[in-house]
């Protein structure tokens, strides 16, 4: 019994010591005195293992506002703070990084107006100007190429998605040429400043067959050159991602359907030089861990249940639908990441436009919801190396956006998370090796101050080297009974 206990006791200590060691820390934590009644706020990584905060003070009426920019070292501690005088009814869209500059787009109630705000990551220094383009009322995606704009938006007139180059020095938007039809979209843009060029993927679809067209700008955006990525055999391309580098060694890695366009049979990597005549293809059923979402019979008997069909020449049953984030680039090759949702229909059948990871325009669904979310490692010839699993519980979102962030650490791991209410939800991978063990993190507070009370908006993004930031309003109550509101900037290193 003595050696029982003994045994016991050794074997308990290793598995606290295993979830110890893996448990990420939270070394420093910001509190800023902002109200969710009175401000908007904004955190953005920066290139330099910095922070920026941007956060809008506006009255009741939304009649004047102060837009304020202030940017934090990796400790979290200021090194510079200025504002813009921007219209009250500014709110922010979208932002950019190209050094030394980082760009900020705020959308006004005019629809066709915007400003973009450009601040000196070194100085703090800020200027913006206001932009009128008067054929679109959205914008989903915007990226600087050698202090040039490039947007995707939306055409007001008939809601065709549109590419536009920018000149932010005359103001002049031109519509650069792509195939605008009503059942294509853009599944990346890619700004490559190395080899001064932006990359465009597009979706071609006649709603049975799709294709893959990558254009390629200079920085005035005037055309470089045009690929048209053709399907092989039953194999449609719906979307990609492209890597950087010249044209030579650029990939595309992405996800390919069959007979119906609106789901993911497997995914796909080929080099853009080679039009897909040496793509790698591999499907649903290939991958390891892709269906360990599912509990082990389930996944046993859907395993044995699809490759019978496939024997029979038959149309898989599986249906996955898949938003993909970006690339991760690494030493010696790439990871791929994608949320797999489902709509939830408010009633009756109805259909949405996937802009890939730029969202969705809005019809009548309730949300989407996720089962799981998938990371795939590719060698650099675009080779599959392994794929692993996280499983979604309960997440869901009512646009069709990322729900949560995928980031690398130094020695290879990739890091899943994303935030319910006080606590991080998170799977650190190691290559293939499957762990069903659900791993949370409780969002601490400073040790004098009390006791969080509730949470509101939270988030998480990643920031460098394995380390990530949480961020959201905490209401705080402290040991005399006083409670006061405050925004929270977590740094939390796996």
């Amino acid at each position: 019994m003595v050696l029982f206990r003994y045994l016991f006791t050794c074997l308990l200590s290793l598995i606290l010591l295993r979830v110890l060691a893996q448990e990420p820390s939270q070394p420093v934590r910001l509190e800023l005195p902002f109200d969710p009644e009175e401000n908007d706020v904004e955190v953005l990584a920066l290139p330099d293992s910095s922070l920026l905060v941007y956060h809008k003070t506006s009255n009741l009426w939304d009649t004047q506002a102060t837009f304020y920019f202030t940017k934090y070292n990796h400790v979290l501690k200021e090194v510079w703070a200025d504002s813009a005088s921007l219209p009250p009814d500014s709110e922010y869209l979208r932002y950019f990084t190209e050094k030394p500059f980082t760009y900020l787009v705020f959308g006004k109630d005019d629809l066709q107006e915007y400003n973009v705000v450009r601040i000196n990551l070194e100085t703090g220094q800020t200027e913006f100007k206001e932009f009128e383009i008067e054929t679109v009322d959205a914008l989903y995606e915007f990226q600087v190429l050698q202090g040039n704009y490039f947007l995707i938006t939306r055409s007001k007139d008939d809601g065709k998605l549109l590419l536009m180059h920018l000149n932010p020095t005359t103001g002049k938007v031109k519509l650069l040429p792509g195939i605008y039809g009503d059942k294509s979209y853009f599944s990346d843009l890619l700004a490559d400043p190395a080899h001064d060029r932006i990359d465009a993927v597009l979706t071609e679809s006649n709603g049975r067959v799709s294709r893959l067209q990558v254009k390629s700008f200079d920085r005035n955006g005037e055309l470089l050159n045009n690929y048209f990525i053709l399907q092989k055999d039953d194999k449609s391309l719906l979307n990609a991602e492209i890597t950087r580098g010249d044209s030579l060694d650029k990939l595309l890695v992405g996800t390919y359907g069959t007979r119906d366009l609106r789901y993911n049979r497997g995914f796909f990597t080929a080099p853009l030089a080679s039009r897909v005549v040496d793509a790698e293809f591999y499907n649903v059923l290939q991958l390891q861990n892709f269906l360990k979402y599912m509990k082990p019979r389930r996944e046993a008997r859907i395993r044995r249940r699809e490759a019978d069909r496939l024997k029979a020449g038959k149309e898989p049953r599986y249906h996955y639908r898949l938003l993909l984030h970006d690339l991760i680039s690494t030493p010696n090759g790439y990871v791929l990441a994608a949320e797999a949702y489902y709509p939830q229909y408010r009633s009756g059948a109805a259909t949405h436009r996937l802009l890939g990871r730029m969202g969705t325009i809005r019809n009548p669904e309730e949300g989407y919801k996720r089962t799981h979310a998938v990371a795939l490692g590719f060698d650099k010839n675009g080779i599959l190396l392994w794929d692993n699993t996280f499983p979604l519980k309960d997440v869901m979102s009512y646009e069709l956006v990322h729900t949560l962030e995928v980031g690398r650490t130094r020695d290879g791991r990739v890091i899943m998370a994303y935030p319910d209410e006080d606590k991080i939800i998170y799977r650190i991978m190691d290559e293939e090796k499957f762990d069903d063990e659900e791993t949370e993190l409780e969002i601490q507070p400073y040790k004098e101050s009390g006791k969080i009370v509730s949470t509101e908006y939270p988030g998480i993004i990643k920031w460098y080297d394995g380390t990530f930031v949480a961020f959201g309003f905490n209401r705080v109550r402290f040991s005399n009974l006083d409670t006061r509101n405050i925004f929270y900037l977590n740094k939390i290193h796996f």
